[in-house]
């Protein structure tokens, strides 16, 4: 039997510290998720041991430049020309290199003549003026366009058909051909649940494509 003492304590202290109050019970529901509502709600892990080799061990058998030839010699090429360059592909010609950028194009290097030239877009709905927005690109001013602008992430030539494999973080897995346009959709769907956040890909020898989905809850805005 709870005491007059006590309730007058409680009533006290939901009186005076009632912002105390609501963040315990936040942290406290946070903590218990009852909803599932954390990216890893209502999922079961099993920790798992791996062996693991020290470091000292790992390091010495490294591969290393000791000339440090990147640092000294490396140039930094394309400098506030591409924004948020992600795979780097040359195709079955030599030509390139190739790769998506933050406002939803696949480009190619053309030589200091040319320069880059756009090869690809996701969608026809893709337009200069809403996607094409410089340096802010790769900023949260792009993030409510990227949707309709599409964010190609991993590249990969078929050496033998010159077709381009896009994964677009929004518009799943795509193919464009060896003259570049608006790709064609190939899977927005895996076993009837919808590709969220398309990362990268590869291509088997026998033709089969294997690609990642980084979430299956959420997409990357």
């Amino acid at each position: 039997m709870e005491k007059k003492g006590q309730r007058s304590t409680h009533d006290s202290l939901l009186t005076h510290h009632p912002v105390l109050c609501i963040i315990a019970l936040s942290v406290i529901f946070i903590a218990i998720d009852p909803f599932h509502i954390s990216p890893v709600g209502g999922r079961e892990f099993k920790p798992v041991k791996h062996e693991v080799a020290p470091y000292k061990q790992v390091m010495d058998n490294w591969p290393r430049d000791n000339l440090s030839r990147l640092g000294h010699h490396g140039k930094l090429e394309f400098v506030n020309e591409v924004f948020g360059p992600e795979s780097l592909e040359f195709d079955g010609l030599g030509r390139g290199p190739y790769t998506g950028l933050a406002d939803g194009r696949v480009v190619r290097w053309m030589g200091e003549a040319t320069g880059w030239e756009t090869f690809s877009v996701a969608t026809s709905k893709w337009s200069e003026k809403t996607c094409a927005r410089g340096v802010d690109s790769t900023t949260n001013k792009q993030w409510k366009h990227e949707k309709l602008c599409g964010r190609p992430l991993g590249l990969r030539f078929d050496k033998e058909s010159g077709n381009l494999y896009i994964a677009d973080a929004y518009y799943g897995l795509l193919m464009v051909g060896p003259e570049g346009g608006v790709a064609t959709p190939l899977a927005t769907h895996v076993e009837g649940k919808p590709i969220l956040f398309a990362n990268d890909l590869d291509i088997h020898r026998n033709g089969s494509i294997f690609f990642t989905d980084t979430s299956k809850r959420y997409d990357r805005a």
